[in-house]
């Protein structure tokens, strides 16, 4: 049982502590109905990216990605060549809606 509490309290306390980056998807006529968002670190010293977390959004959704404070960059996309991306410094909850743009 005191494992089990452990446990729980251990969980707790690390999900508490971390930052959420969420945020609104918009995506206009002319692309798909869905988008692909990731997420990203965005360090200088990396040759590639370190891709973190993805999730498919649909238009007028909402995604949501828990990290650690950091720098990262948010990048979504759809089939029809529509994208956004944006670096953000995240020190705590953050909003960061997605507007896709055509290329």
């Amino acid at each position: 049982m005191k494992f089990v509490l452990f446990l729980l309290l251990f969980t707790l306390g690390a999900h508490a502590s971390d930052s959420t980056i969420e945020g609104k998807v918009s995506i206009p006529a002319d692309c798909s109905k869905k988008a692909m968002v990731w997420l990203s670190l965005d360090k200088e010293n990396y040759k590639e990216r370190l891709l973190l977390m993805h999730t498919e959004v649909p238009q007028g959704g909402t995604y949501r990605f828990y990290v650690k404070p950091g720098n990262y960059q948010v990048r979504a996309s759809d089939e029809s060549g529509c994208e956004f991306m944006k670096r953000v410094q995240v020190k705590g909850p953050q909003i960061e809606n997605i507007q896709l743009v055509k290329k």
